[in-house]
């Protein structure tokens, strides 16, 4: 929730959040790291997430975020980093080519138990035609 106070989760000064998430000093300093990072990642397109956090002294935590938002999208750059699931390294989404076949299979396996599961659909009572006149069905 936006305007109340909360404890900045980069240096642990409370703040009034306006909906950034962090102090305003710890937002100046993330801009001014994502500046530094896209500048290196410009200079040097084959680089990994590792490789971008150690040479630049930034958290692995910045640079996943800029992933995620597209941030590199533009430069024409594909960096690599982590899979979630196994650690192969990917250039896009969350999970590698494997894991995200073995999700799928998990959940249509999944969705088959819960079908299976399932009760059968009760037969409508009151379903066909009655005369009101006589109370039988007519058809």
């Amino acid at each position: 929730m936006a305007n109340t106070l909360k404890n900045c989760s980069e240096c642990g000064r409370v703040f009034v959040d306006t909906g950034i998430g962090v102090c305003r000093d710890c937002y100046e300093k993330q801009q001014d790291q994502m500046q530094e990072i896209s500048s290196y990642v410009r200079d040097n397109p084959h680089s990994t997430v590792k490789q971008i956090c150690e040479a630049l002294n930034v958290k692995e935590k910045l640079v996943m975020r800029m992933i995620r938002e597209g941030r590199f999208v533009t430069d024409g750059v594909q960096l690599e980093y982590p899979c979630e699931s196994c650690g192969a390294p990917i250039t896009s989404g969350r999970f590698c080519e494997k894991c995200n076949g073995e999700l799928a299979k998990q959940m249509q396996q999944t969705q088959k138990k819960m079908v299976a599961k399932a009760p059968a659909p009760a037969a409508k009572k009151g379903s066909g035609m009655y005369s009101r006149d006589m109370g039988k069905k007519l058809s």
